[in-house]
């Protein structure tokens, strides 16, 4: 027995074997690695390379907060202690001392992945609330347990998610110009429940105003702020309270997006994308029974009703000379644009045209126009992002967005939405953003290509009918809509259709065949679905009743 318990206190509580040296040496120490300056990633988490450093700089939280974001990871004990001691001992004027602070604040607030981790911080270390007052206010420990952060959390995910909402209104999404001041709202938003209704005017405009002197917001982002602050739980209460189906409904809320007060460079359908993306945010934070699958399909049903309806006039409306938007613009203009010549452009042209377009673009637009022939096509391609986007500039013919948009479809290039906008001149300026998976665009084959087929030197429906069939038969048939009231010169044609390659391009082929021209149209593709509006015209009269048969006739017939 005494052999037996010897035996086994050997194995197990004797004298340790000896281990080789492979087995006792210690893992070799992950190197630091560079992320900005006085900036370092080590063991997983950002650190300052110099504390003492960061700690007189008055930016290193900024500098933490941005590196932090854009690598994903948490910040080192030692970091968040210096933030806390910003916090504790700095306004919101020592933490942003410049415009260049303030605007990279700004960028910084972009709804991307490690957004809504890196305001967390910001709230724990107490540096958003002296930043923003009130903003996502909670005492948990985690982004779930405050209802802002969730709902940008949301944000974050929502153009990568895979399911139908998640596609809609991720294109949205993509589509703000200014994604940023969505975020600022849903950081300053109240919760308060529904039954309670929209914020009052006064607190949302004193919110907005606070926040806008802090961030030094401009005029249209300020007035954005407040509106998303004052009507944020708007389009809830009418989408989930109300028959949002009913005519009536949805009129009177399209009228809240054409209030005088909200007229600046940001469109009415600009408001009508963020608050839908705010509703849609602040149910998606509330996990899978905050934005179920029937909401969210009432909620997009709302969206392009509301959306069909306040872009219905775009056409009526022509730029009036006196208007502040005019005056300001003709004030600013580059020495190289005469006054006149500014006059000459514009004349006739959709009102819409001055919130469509930023004050650079009107700019190399009148450029483009200059001594335009009636066989001459101007154009310019520029690439943001992933997104290309065409600029065309030319006289009115028979079929030209036609031709134009068969060009496109001719290069295999991908159009995600557009406007094609005419004056009462005569005048075409047509700019259509797509994309270009394949690497198809050239600039040597479009140029010569558009102006042959704009010219008609080439038959861009031979070379279309040359390449094989273009349409896929369709999954639904297309809802075709025609109204002839709500707008006193133009016959409005709503058109939604399963997204196909050449489309735009057959559609518009049917209604040049019909003698019918097109003086504006707004073009968007969501989620492989076409939503076209044409504002047209036979001649100088509206359509008739038989023209409205013989043409759904014929778009009926090329897109079976």
């Amino acid at each position: 027995m005494k052999g037996a318990i010897a035996a086994l206190r050997g194995l197990f509580g004797g004298q340790p074997r000896p281990r080789d040296a492979s087995e006792t040496a210690s893992p070799p120490p992950v190197p630091a690695v560079a992320a900005g300056d006085n900036l370092v990633v080590a063991s997983g988490r950002l650190s300052f390379a110099d504390v003492d450093k960061a700690s007189a700089d008055p930016l290193s939280w900024l500098d933490a907060f941005e590196a932090a974001r854009v690598r994903q990871v948490p910040l080192s004990d030692d970091a968040l202690g210096v933030l806390r001691r910003r916090a504790t001992h700095s306004s919101a004027e020592a933490l942003l001392p410049s415009d260049t602070a303030r605007q990279r604040l700004l960028s910084s607030l972009r709804p991307v992945p490690g957004l809504a981790a890196g305001l967390e911080t910001l709230r724990q270390t107490g540096l958003l609330s002296v930043l923003l007052p009130g903003a996502a206010e909670v005492s948990g420990e985690r982004v779930a347990d405050a209802p802002a952060l969730s709902a940008i959390q949301y944000l974050e995910r929502l153009t990568a998610e895979a399911s139908l909402a998640g596609e809609r209104f991720g294109s949205l999404l993509r589509e703000l110009r200014a994604p940023e001041i969505l975020v600022l709202a849903l950081l300053l938003q109240s919760r308060r429940p529904a039954s309670e209704g929209p914020s009052s005017e006064a607190a949302a405009e004193a919110s907005a105003r606070s926040a806008a002197g802090r961030l030094g917001l401009a005029a249209d982002a300020s007035q954005m702020l407040a509106f998303l602050l004052r009507d944020q739980l708007r389009m809830s209460a009418v989408a989930f309270r109300e028959d949002a189906g009913d005519p009536g409904v949805v009129s009177r809320f399209a009228a809240i997006f054409n209030l005088p007060s909200l007229l600046n460079r940001d469109p009415p359908e600009e408001y009508l994308r963020m608050l839908c993306l705010m509703t849609v945010a602040d149910l998606g934070g509330r996990g899978s029974a905050g934005l179920t699958p029937w909401k969210a399909e009432v909620l997009w049903r709302l969206f392009v009703d509301t959306y069909n309806l306040i872009t219905m006039s775009y056409g009526d409306e022509t730029i009036e000379q006196g208007k502040a938007a005019l005056a300001t613009l003709k004030a600013n203009r580059p020495h190289d644009i005469l006054e006149s010549e500014m006059d000459a452009f514009l004349a006739g042209l959709p009102q819409r045209y001055l919130t469509l377009f930023d004050t650079d673009s009107i700019n190399q637009h009148i450029r483009l126009a200059r001594e335009i022939g009636p066989d001459d096509v101007h154009s310019l391609v520029r690439k943001t992002s992933d997104v290309w986007e065409l600029t065309v500039v030319t006289l009115d013919k028979p079929g030209l967005l036609s031709n134009i948009c068969g060009v496109l479809s001719h290069l295999g290039l991908d159009l995600l939405r557009g406007q094609a906008l005419t004056s009462r001149s005569g005048l075409v300026l047509d700019v259509f953003q797509f994309t270009d998976h394949k690497g198809c665009l050239t600039r040597p084959q479009l140029d010569p290509l558009l102006s042959d087929v704009v010219a008609g030197r080439v038959d861009i429906t031979t070379l279309l009918d040359a390449s094989g069939p273009s349409l896929c038969e369709a999954a639904a048939p297309p809802v075709i809509y025609f109204d002839n009231e709500s707008s006193p010169r133009y016959t409005i044609l709503e058109l939604v259709a399963d997204d196909a390659p050449g489309l735009l391009h057959r559609i518009s082929r049917v209604i040049s065949r019909h003698g019918c021209g097109i003086d504006l149209i707004l073009i968007s593709t969501e989620s492989g679905k076409a939503f076209d509006v044409f504002h047209m015209r036979r001649g100088d009269a509206k359509l008739t009743d038989t023209d409205i048969l013989q043409l759904t006739e014929g778009l009926e017939r090329a897109l079976r």
